[in-house]
Order: structure tokens, then sequence, then C-alpha cells
């Protein structure tokens, strides 16, 4: 998704994500292709490669989010370096805007249920991972249950008075099954506390363990059957397509076979 940001607006971005989920958010900030441009609506040299600066960019943000590990999450940085022309079209914009990575807008997250905020600096062609948004905003114990993770939202400053800029934001969903398990919500939680627990006490604590394992592995195979089924779903419809398009075809090839037979036995005198 890109966002255009015009000079001192605020745009902001609501995030909708499941319950008992976590996701990662990546951001980037471009120029916009009239960045600088002059009274005559002239562009700049630089913005000549724009479309392959873009579309670059745009590719690269796909490889980060596809690249997700169950525990550091999102790369924080491309894989690939950017081809000549475009690292010629970046130099040149840097050097025009005094060699300073650092943008002019500001990204925050909030959670209008919580007074928990994070405001961050962006940089120019940089991508701004944020990684388990769910732990990148901490809220109190107190108000985990009134400050739920749908509620989170990303805002989006522009303090250039003259350029508008371009925000692209890719998020990608945190279902890793059985594997993933907050941990750090874990151990501010413990089912039971101290250090001198009883046989009973610890047998009960292990035999909760166990059944929030079998809670989440159940969790993981209803959303894996979900997938499956959808999958299914789609595999079918495009068989059914397939089939309607053959009897199509087998139908017309016919039609065309006997119309030919009749006008050849006409011709020869057969009919």
């Amino acid at each position: 998704m890109m966002i255009e940001v015009v000079e001192d607006e605020e745009r902001c971005l609501r995030l909708n994500i499941p319950e008992d989920d976590d996701a990662h958010m990546v951001f980037l900030v471009l120029p916009s292709a009239g960045h600088d441009a002059d009274k005559d609506g002239d562009l700049p040299k630089w913005s000549k490669n724009y479309d392959k600066l873009e579309t670059h960019f745009m590719d690269q943000m796909q490889e980060v989010t596809k690249r997700k590990t169950t525990t550091s999450g999102l790369l924080r940085k491309f894989p690939v370096k950017p081809p000549p022309e475009v690292q010629t079209s970046m130099d040149g914009f840097l050097s025009e805007f005094s060699g300073n990575l650092k943008t002019p807008c500001k990204i925050t997250l909030t959670n209008p249920k919580s007074t928990n905020s994070r405001t961050m600096d962006t940089y120019w062609f940089t991508p701004l991972v944020i990684n388990h948004i769910r732990r990148a905003i901490r809220t109190q114990k107190k108000d985990r249950e009134s400050s739920p993770l749908e509620g989170y939202m990303a805002c989006f400053q522009n303090d250039d008075e003259d350029n508008p800029i371009h925000i692209v934001v890719d998020s990608i969903m945190v279902s890793e099954g059985p594997e993933y398990d907050d941990d750090e919500n874990a151990s501010e939680d413990p089912v039971f506390q101290g250090h001198h627990l009883t046989p009973l006490a610890e047998q009960l604590d292990e035999s909760i363990r166990s059944a929030q394992t079998v809670v989440h592995e159940m969790q993981y195979m209803e959303k894996r059957e979900s997938r499956m089924r959808h999958t299914a779903d789609s595999i079918n419809a495009r068989v059914r397509y397939f089939s309607y398009i053959s009897v199509g075809i087998l139908l017309v090839v016919t039609y065309f076979q006997v119309t030919y037979l009749k006008r050849y036995f006409r011709k020869k005198k057969l009919l």
C-alpha cells in the first residue's frame, strides 16, 4: 500500500489484527516524482528513472515480507542492492536534498485505548521494520484487556512545507502455530509464583502448560484447515471452469466438423 502525505498533513492507518495474533510492519519513505520541481513544472534530472526506482523498492518490500522467521521477525535491510540507474537517481536526489538521509516524515504507532505510543524517524530509501507490534508498544498489565491488539494505528506526519512524500506500508501477520508463543508475556504472567512449590502445585503447573500447548496446537490446526479448505475450493473452481471451457471447445469443434462433412458430401453429390 502506498500513501501520499502532503505538507503539514497527518494521515493515519488503522491496523486490524486478529485476536491472539501479532504482526510485523514495514515502512518505506520515497520522494514523489515531482519533488523539487521548479516553478515551470520541469522535473529534476534524478526523477527520469523514477518508475524504475519505484518498481525496485516495491519489489524489495515484497522480498522483505517473504523472508520471515519465527524468532527475529522480518529482515531490517533490503536483500538486493539497487541497480546502477536506480542508485544514480538516489544519489541525485540526496545531493539535491543536502545529502541528508533523514526525511521530514515521522511515524507514530499508537493505541487509542492506551496512553502508550512510539514515534520514529524515517530515512530515505531505508526500510523501517517493526517486528512484533505487541512487543514494540508495551501495555501495562491492567490495560491489556481494555487495550486490544486490534486498536493499533500508524500515523504519518510530513513536516516538509513544499513537497509531498510517498510512504509504502506493508504488514504480515504472525501465525506460526505451536512454535510461536509470546515468551515475554508468559514470563511476566507466570501461572504460579514462588521458588518453593509443593509437588502437587508443580504437577498442576505442568498440566496447565500442557493444556495450553494442546490449545495452541488445536488453534494452529484450525487455521491450517481453513487455509487448506480455501485452497481446495480455489482448485475446484478452476477445474470446474476448465471443464466448462473444454466442453465448449469440444462442441464448437464438433459443429465445424459436421458442417464441413455436410458441405463435402454435398459437393461430391453424395447427399
